[in-house]
Protein backbone atom coordinates (compact mmCIF):
# COMPACT_ATOMS: atom_id res chain seq x y z
CA UNK A 1 0.00 0.00 0.00
CA UNK A 2 1.31 3.45 -0.81
CA UNK A 3 0.93 6.56 1.28
CA UNK A 4 -0.83 9.57 -0.13
CA UNK A 5 1.00 12.89 0.20
CA UNK A 6 -1.09 16.01 0.58
CA UNK A 7 -0.12 19.61 1.16
CA UNK A 8 -3.39 20.34 2.98
CA UNK A 9 -2.76 18.27 6.10
CA UNK A 10 -0.51 18.40 9.13
CA UNK A 11 2.59 16.34 8.45
CA UNK A 12 3.95 16.12 12.00
CA UNK A 13 2.29 13.31 13.91
CA UNK A 14 2.82 14.81 17.39
CA UNK A 15 1.33 18.15 16.34
CA UNK A 16 -1.65 16.38 14.79
CA UNK A 17 -2.25 14.35 17.95
CA UNK A 18 -1.95 17.44 20.16
CA UNK A 19 -4.45 19.32 18.00
CA UNK A 20 -6.78 16.31 18.02
CA UNK A 21 -6.70 15.79 21.81
CA UNK A 22 -6.92 19.49 22.77
CA UNK A 23 -10.62 20.16 21.96
CA UNK A 24 -11.71 16.97 23.70
CA UNK A 25 -9.67 17.84 26.79
CA UNK A 26 -11.07 21.37 26.86
CA UNK A 27 -14.67 20.14 26.63
CA UNK A 28 -14.17 17.50 29.31
CA UNK A 29 -12.58 19.99 31.69
CA UNK A 30 -15.27 22.63 31.03
CA UNK A 31 -18.09 20.25 31.91
CA UNK A 32 -16.24 18.47 34.75
CA UNK A 33 -17.56 20.63 37.59
CA UNK A 34 -21.24 20.29 36.66
CA UNK A 35 -20.86 16.59 35.95
CA UNK A 36 -19.10 15.89 39.25
CA UNK A 37 -21.58 17.93 41.30
CA UNK A 38 -24.63 16.19 39.83
CA UNK A 39 -26.09 13.09 41.38
CA UNK A 40 -25.09 9.87 39.76
CA UNK A 41 -23.04 6.74 40.02
CA UNK A 42 -19.56 7.32 41.44
CA UNK A 43 -18.02 4.91 38.93
CA UNK A 44 -19.09 7.15 36.03
CA UNK A 45 -17.59 10.16 37.77
CA UNK A 46 -14.29 8.34 38.20
CA UNK A 47 -14.30 7.30 34.55
CA UNK A 48 -15.08 10.89 33.52
CA UNK A 49 -12.20 12.27 35.58
CA UNK A 50 -9.83 9.64 34.18
CA UNK A 51 -10.87 10.52 30.61
CA UNK A 52 -10.37 14.23 31.29
CA UNK A 53 -6.93 13.58 32.77
CA UNK A 54 -5.96 11.28 29.90
CA UNK A 55 -6.85 13.78 27.18
CA UNK A 56 -5.34 16.71 29.06
CA UNK A 57 -2.04 14.96 29.71
CA UNK A 58 -1.97 13.55 26.17
CA UNK A 59 -2.36 17.04 24.75
CA UNK A 60 0.44 18.35 26.93
CA UNK A 61 2.72 15.41 26.14
CA UNK A 62 2.25 15.58 22.37
CA UNK A 63 2.75 19.34 22.42
CA UNK A 64 5.97 18.82 24.38
CA UNK A 65 7.16 16.16 21.90
CA UNK A 66 6.46 18.53 19.02
CA UNK A 67 8.32 21.35 20.78
CA UNK A 68 11.31 19.08 21.37
CA UNK A 69 11.35 18.04 17.71
CA UNK A 70 11.07 21.66 16.67
CA UNK A 71 14.02 22.80 18.78
CA UNK A 72 16.15 19.82 17.75
CA UNK A 73 15.57 20.73 14.11
CA UNK A 74 13.88 17.44 13.23
CA UNK A 75 10.76 19.16 11.93
CA UNK A 76 9.70 22.48 10.45
CA UNK A 77 7.34 24.95 12.05
CA UNK A 78 3.68 24.62 11.14
CA UNK A 79 3.41 28.39 10.81
CA UNK A 80 6.64 29.66 9.31
CA UNK A 81 6.23 33.36 10.13
CA UNK A 82 6.87 34.09 13.83
CA UNK A 83 4.79 37.27 13.81
CA UNK A 84 1.74 35.45 12.43
CA UNK A 85 2.20 32.67 14.98
CA UNK A 86 2.37 35.14 17.86
CA UNK A 87 -0.69 37.02 16.58
CA UNK A 88 -2.64 33.75 16.46
CA UNK A 89 -1.49 32.86 20.00
CA UNK A 90 -2.40 36.25 21.47
CA UNK A 91 -5.87 36.43 19.84
CA UNK A 92 -7.58 33.82 22.05
CA UNK A 93 -5.70 35.11 25.09
CA UNK A 94 -7.12 38.58 24.43
CA UNK A 95 -10.65 37.19 24.20
CA UNK A 96 -10.26 35.18 27.41
CA UNK A 97 -8.79 38.05 29.40
CA UNK A 98 -11.46 40.47 28.18
CA UNK A 99 -14.11 37.96 29.26
CA UNK A 100 -12.51 37.64 32.72
CA UNK A 101 -12.17 41.42 33.00
CA UNK A 102 -15.81 42.04 32.08
CA UNK A 103 -17.03 39.26 34.37
CA UNK A 104 -14.90 40.50 37.27
CA UNK A 105 -16.09 44.09 36.86
CA UNK A 106 -19.76 43.09 36.52
CA UNK A 107 -19.63 40.83 39.58
CA UNK A 108 -18.02 43.57 41.70
CA UNK A 109 -14.75 41.76 42.11
CA UNK A 110 -11.86 43.13 44.09
CA UNK A 111 -10.24 46.21 42.55
CA UNK A 112 -6.84 44.50 42.37
CA UNK A 113 -8.22 41.63 40.30
CA UNK A 114 -10.17 44.03 38.10
CA UNK A 115 -6.99 45.99 37.41
CA UNK A 116 -4.95 42.84 36.71
CA UNK A 117 -7.56 41.44 34.31
CA UNK A 118 -7.91 44.74 32.47
CA UNK A 119 -4.14 45.14 32.17
CA UNK A 120 -3.72 41.57 30.91
CA UNK A 121 -6.54 42.11 28.43
CA UNK A 122 -5.00 45.33 27.17
CA UNK A 123 -1.54 43.76 26.93
CA UNK A 124 -2.73 40.71 25.01
CA UNK A 125 -4.91 42.79 22.67
CA UNK A 126 -2.18 45.29 21.90
CA UNK A 127 0.35 42.47 21.45
CA UNK A 128 -1.95 40.71 19.02
CA UNK A 129 -2.47 43.90 17.03
CA UNK A 130 1.25 44.65 16.99
CA UNK A 131 2.20 41.17 15.78
CA UNK A 132 -0.53 41.34 13.13
CA UNK A 133 0.92 44.66 11.98
CA UNK A 134 4.43 43.18 11.91
CA UNK A 135 3.13 40.27 9.85
CA UNK A 136 1.46 42.69 7.44
CA UNK A 137 4.72 44.60 7.13
CA UNK A 138 6.54 41.33 6.43
CA UNK A 139 4.06 40.46 3.69
CA UNK A 140 4.34 43.85 2.01
CA UNK A 141 8.13 43.89 2.25
CA UNK A 142 8.31 40.44 0.61
CA UNK A 143 5.97 41.61 -2.16
CA UNK A 144 8.05 44.76 -2.70
CA UNK A 145 11.27 42.72 -2.92
CA UNK A 146 9.80 40.17 -5.31
CA UNK A 147 8.79 42.76 -7.93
Amino acid sequence: MSQVKSDAGIENENLFRALFCAPTAILLVLFAESFLMSSGIVLFKVIYVLMALYFTFSTLAYAAYYTNELYEGETEKFIKNDNLFKAIVFAPLAVVFWYFAAHSIMSSGHIVFNAIYVLLALFSTLSMLAYAAYYTNDCYSEDAHSE
